[in-house]
């Protein structure tokens, strides 16, 4: 089976190397512009016709509107698209994701979303069309634990403890209320750092608001990297705080396949993430935040329990293998 990947911004390569790794994986160009919908529905059209694939899977949610139309105009009856984040808070905003979904309910696109939050939170705004159903993100868990591992056993024994994050830098998330969690254990705690690693338009803020606590030394932003499992090894707790616009988190499955303890936001992704408290903690303010990591802090048994908690949950739960056996059996399902 051969699969294609038809990129829509060649300006962002940032994934690029983790693609042309894949085995018989085709990578193709076609440019979207908002300025020109019309000629890039009939281009996409003429490239589907062309290629002739038995499914498409639209990782853009709303551009999966245009291209599921110029997929019909070319003859193909599989296509199904993926929902990363809910529905928006916002009432100005909401309108439009109705008519995506009424759009999507007249062209018959299954709308999967990567969380039963996010599939909930959609279901709410209007009815979804037939098919639809969550499908959980996945990651690699045993390379993870495997590079993570590699790392920790090079750690350094009088190492800070390290909380850490990993996440953009972005309105969605809230890394605000975990700075100023960490500003009451770091009183306590003086051998403690806390890792920012990310990027986005939030970070000038945040920065100031570090330095304003005084923390500029104890908070590392890291902006983005490569090497975020061999990280993972060099931290000990594992910090996400969020919004409720929270998708999923997969960052959070990534630090739970390696080992860490994670305490979260108590907001609907994390809940679904951490089986509601099963796998990891769950928060509601910056100040049960900080209590949690420090008892994790005073314990090294207790961070080693629940860091083994987490690793069995997200291996049964969120195996990337899990992950795209339901995608394939979606497609494959759509073209029988």
């Amino acid at each position: 089976m051969q699969n294609i990947l038809i990129n829509l911004n060649p300006k962002n390569l940032e994934m690029l190397p983790v693609f042309q790794a894949v085995p018989n994986l085709v990578i193709l160009e076609q440019p979207y512009n908002t300025n020109q919908k019309l000629e890039f529905i009939f281009g996409i059209a003429q490239t589907l016709k062309k290629l002739q694939p038995q499914a498409i899977l639209v990782q853009t949610f709303g551009l999966h509107i245009f291209i599921g139309l110029a997929a019909r105009l070319a003859g193909i009856v599989s296509i199904v698209t993926r929902a990363g984040n809910p529905a928006p808070q916002e009432k100005s905003i909401q309108y439009k994701w109705k008519l995506i979904i009424q759009a999507s309910h007249f062209l018959k696109i299954p709308i999967h979303s990567c969380s039963q939050a996010t599939h909930d939170s959609l279901q709410k705004l209007s009815k979804l069309p037939a098919g639809s159903f969550a499908i959980p993100n996945g990651c690699d868990v045993e390379a993870i634990a495997s590079q993570a591992l590699a790392s920790r056993q090079q750690r350094p024994v009088n190492a800070p403890i390290t909380i850490g994050m990993v996440a953009r830098l972005n309105r969605i998330k809230d890394q605000a209320s975990l700075i100023r969690a960490f500003a009451i254990v770091h009183q306590k705690y003086c051998n403690t750092q806390l890792w920012l690693i990310g990027d986005g338009e939030e970070r000038n803020r945040l920065q100031a608001f570090t330095k304003e606590l005084g923390l500029l030394e104890s908070v590392i932003f890291w902006g983005n990297r490569n090497d975020v499992p061999s990280l993972l090894g060099q931290m000990d707790i594992y910090a996400f705080s969020t919004t409720p616009d929270e998708g999923f988190g997969i960052a959070i499955i990534e630090a739970m396949a390696a080992n860490l303890p994670v305490v979260a936001s108590d907001v609907p992704a994390c809940r679904e993430v951490l089986g509601n408290g099963q796998a990891g903690f769950l928060v509601k303010s910056p100040e049960s935040l900080a209590l949690v990591i420090e008892n994790l802090i005073n314990s090294h048994d207790l961070r080693n329990l629940w860091g083994k908690r987490a690793y069995q949950y997200v291996s049964e739960k969120f195996s990337i293998q899990n992950c795209s056996k339901r995608w394939y059996s979606v497609l494959l399902k759509q073209t029988s």
